[in-house]
């Protein structure tokens, strides 16, 4: 039987596939394909565990709902994703650093035309994402010492650019 997962990857131009640790390591390929964003034409990077991994197309579809994404440039990104919380749901977070935030805010590219606001914690470089993508992909979570900030859906979460 061959398994092509279980984790499947995707890219804001519409690229999807298994993610494969041929020719490179899981967290080398996270961190050269998180490296690559450069907040113009290749600006989100999202990681999910698929369907069906003994089928070459079994990532159509998702084995759960729970998901990691990365929107931004390799110098300042933000990553979000969707985890159980404590109360059972699925809720979905930004991460951050445990530092108390500065007050300040980014604006993070996430489509041509979009962006969304972060606090001076949540932006990473893509060598630090890229620790962070590698601990869902073994886990489905986010280990300490990262802090996750839940995103009100209710709201508009992203501003013109």
């Amino acid at each position: 039987m061959t398994l092509y997962g279980p984790f499947v990857q995707a890219a804001n131009d519409g690229r999807t596939g298994w993610l494969a640790d041929e020719h490179l390591t899981i967290p080398e390929r996270l961190r050269r394909t998180l490296e690559r964003l450069d907040a113009r034409k290749d600006y989100t990077y999202s990681i999910w565990r698929g369907a069906d991994p003994t089928r070459i197309d079994g990532y159509h579809e998702q084995a759960n709902e729970f998901f990691m994404q990365a929107a931004g440039s390799a110098d300042a990104m933000t990553v979000e994703a969707r985890l159980l919380g404590a109360d059972g749901e699925s809720h979905l977070y930004t991460i951050g650093r445990p530092e108390t935030a500065d007050g300040t805010t980014t604006l993070i590219p996430m489509s041509d035309d979009r962006a969304v606001r972060v606090f001076s914690n949540e932006i990473f470089t893509a060598d630090e994402a890229a620790e962070i993508f590698y601990t869902f992909y073994l886990t489905e979570a986010v280990s300490p010492p990262y802090v996750l900030r839940e995103l009100d859906l209710a709201l508009e979460l992203s501003e013109e650019r």
